[in-house]
């Protein structure tokens, strides 16, 4: 028994280790792991010239080169920069504790995108106008979060569970509240049935 379910696993590993054809393979760029232009020695089957992964500038980033490069690093920091011959500028310096720098490059729609960025205690923080920004907060939720910093600083704790006991009518079931008393656990309003919560 033991035999049958190792020749069985040995079996179904192989079988899955294969690849169902060259088809099944994506396309590549072209450039090889050493550099050199492998893709285009494959048959038909996987890829042909100029199919793939192509992008229109990526002719001449294959030829791209390093125009000014500087890298400087000691005991209070560091601070790199560079710039390519098909747009690219990279600059960051800073620290163990702080790092601050920016990028650019050229799209594929031939507009400039750049980048700048702090990275740090308050984690990554990149900037630039093609990003997308959050919407505004909405006023309700601007005034609840003031209304529970009122209530913190006046030793009001909401803990988010229901506490019967602080109910006008002790709590015992089936008694409806009546204006004052029935609210949320940190008594911020009061209910009326009629009406809604009031504050």
């Amino acid at each position: 028994m033991n035999n049958l379910i190792v020749a069985t696993t040995i079996v179904a590993i192989a079988t899955a280790a294969q690849l169902p054809s060259a088809k099944y393979l994506p396309g590549d760029s072209g450039v090889g792991p050493t550099g050199s232009d492998y893709g285009n020695q494959l048959d038909g089957n996987r890829r042909q010239e100029g199919n793939g992964n192509t992008r229109p500038q990526q002719a001449l980033e294959k030829s791209a080169a390093i125009l000014k490069m500087s890298n400087e690093a000691n005991e209070n920091g560091f601070q790199y920069s560079y710039e390519t011959s098909n747009g690219i500028q990279a600059e960051e310096s800073g620290n163990a504790v702080q790092t601050q720098g920016g990028f650019s490059y050229k799209g594929d729609d031939g507009q400039v995108y750049t980048v700048t960025f702090t990275a740090g205690e308050n984690g990554f923080r990149p900037e630039g106008a093609h990003l997308p920004v959050p919407p505004p907060t909405p006023v309700e939720i601007l005034l609840a979060l003031k209304q529970n910093e009122q209530d913190e600083a006046a030793g009001i704790f909401d803990d988010g569970l229901y506490h019967p006991e602080n109910n006008e009518n002790g709590g015992k079931a089936g008694q409806r509240s009546t204006g004052r008393g029935f609210g949320s656990a940190n008594h911020q309003g009061n209910y009326n049935p009629n009406s809604g919560y009031s504050y």
